[in-house]
């Protein structure tokens, strides 16, 4: 509008932003759009803002990420399909990072569910 104001309100801009995103017809659009976007240096330095405050405030789950790949690349942990659907392209999730290598194997879309993300298609 002229004077800088939607006429609609915050949540419902919100919901029309989320439903474009979701469209699939405008999926190959927003995924240009964003490679583009996060290309530039602004967005990397907050990204690498962001990352650095994440390892800081998640000391354990950086560790336990690095031995869990450490112990796959020695051979001392076998990588397994998904728990719940058998997929072979799984992940590693960790009930307790204090148990570093106790983890339970989840493909991307159970992995998600888990934690309670939305699940996108790809």
């Amino acid at each position: 509008m002229a004077d800088g104001h939607l006429n609609k309100c915050k949540s419902c801009a919100k919901k029309d932003v989320q439903k474009r995103y979701d469209d699939p017809n405008n999926r190959k659009k927003i995924t240009d759009y964003e490679k583009k976007r996060n290309k530039r240096p602004e967005r990397k330095l907050n990204r690498l803002k962001y990352n650095r405050k994440r390892r800081l405030n998640n000391p354990g789950k950086i560790k336990a990420r690095n031995a869990v790949n450490n112990a796959i690349r020695d051979g001392r942990l076998i990588k397994e399909p998904c728990e719940v659907c058998g997929n072979i392209k799984s992940e590693g999730h960790h009930p307790d990072h204090r148990s570093p290598l106790k983890v339970i194997w989840l493909c991307l879309k159970h992995h998600r569910e888990h934690h309670g993300q939305k699940v996108t298609e790809r």
